[in-house]
């Protein structure tokens, strides 16, 4: 097992890989990994299979290998040789990265939320809360429009702040680049909740196969009184109903937003996180 430098061979083989799984989704595919990390290396089995594409950047002189801001875990290729792949990683000075392999021994976990559907909207609301069905009826004026990334930037900076968490200039230059390649494959789009003219609540989505993911969201004050945030995401699985399955609120560790999601239905699944012999993260 050794860890290489991507080549385009080697790039090629991962995109291959994932082209070839219909399990994997958006945060999988090289092109959006490109965007959110600029240096990938590749962890690699004696035949020269890739078993994990890993991100790394130089840190006071040595290689850092940290998860990328945007993306919740990597995708391990060979399940049966997790424990192989994650001894070898656990070798590393600084190193703190998710894996999607929840059944990795003597690790944390992180949790993440997800709503999957069969049949349509009646089905998804009738695992709503009562607190949810309270604010729908809150916000029945409410109206969804489509609105731009740089609209949605905007509203989600003056009522957040800019640097917020691990949000900084230079994230939000990455979110920014992300989403213009994606909305030119038709897989990334922002939505706002309107009251009459005053826009009340935004959300930042990706779309990929049948998969829906929640990015980021935020409301005002006016749209906390309205129940905007719950109409926003009841809107757009209304409008994605029927072409999509799945809607992933890419996660929260965080109890209050978590619970939030369950909200909606959403249940709970795990990923691990790994940590390096020094762990500064």
């Amino acid at each position: 097992m050794q860890l290489q430098s991507e080549r385009p061979d080697l790039k090629r083989q991962y995109e291959q890989k994932v082209a070839s799984n219909d399990q994997l989704g958006f945060f999988e595919q090289a092109w959006v990994q490109d965007c959110l990390h600029p240096t990938w290396k590749y962890v690699v089995n004696e035949q020269g299979q890739i078993l994990l594409r890993v991100p790394y950047k130089n840190k006071w002189g040595l290689k850092a290998y940290l998860q990328p801001l945007f993306i919740r875990a990597l995708h391990v290729f060979s399940a049966p040789q997790s424990d192989e792949i994650v001894g070898a990683l656990r070798q590393k000075l600084f190193l703190h990265i998710n894996l999607d392999n929840p059944s990795i021994s003597n690790s944390n976990f992180g949790i993440f939320q997800k709503l999957t559907w069969k049949e349509g909207i009646d089905e998804i609301r009738s695992g709503y809360s009562t607190n949810v069905k309270r604010s729908l009826k809150k916000a029945a004026d409410l109206k969804l429009k489509a609105i731009t990334y740089q609209d949605f930037q905007t509203f989600f900076v003056a009522q957040k702040g800019e640097n917020i968490g691990s949000l900084n200039k230079e994230s939000w230059l990455r979110m920014a680049q992300l989403f213009i390649k994606a909305k030119v494959m038709d897989a990334a789009f922002c939505v706002g909740a309107f009251d009459q003219e005053e826009l009340v609540s935004v959300g930042l989505f990706f779309k990929w196969k049948s998969s829906l993911y929640f990015m980021k969201g935020t409301l005002n004050d006016t749209g906390k009184k309205t129940g905007a945030l719950v109409y926003l995401i009841d809107a757009v699985l209304e409008k994605y109903v029927d072409e999509c399955r799945v809607l992933d609120f890419i996660g929260s560790n965080q109890e209050s937003i978590a619970s939030f999601y369950r909200k909606f239905g959403a249940t709970d699944h795990k990923y691990c996180i790994l940590k390096g012999r020094i762990p500064i993260v």
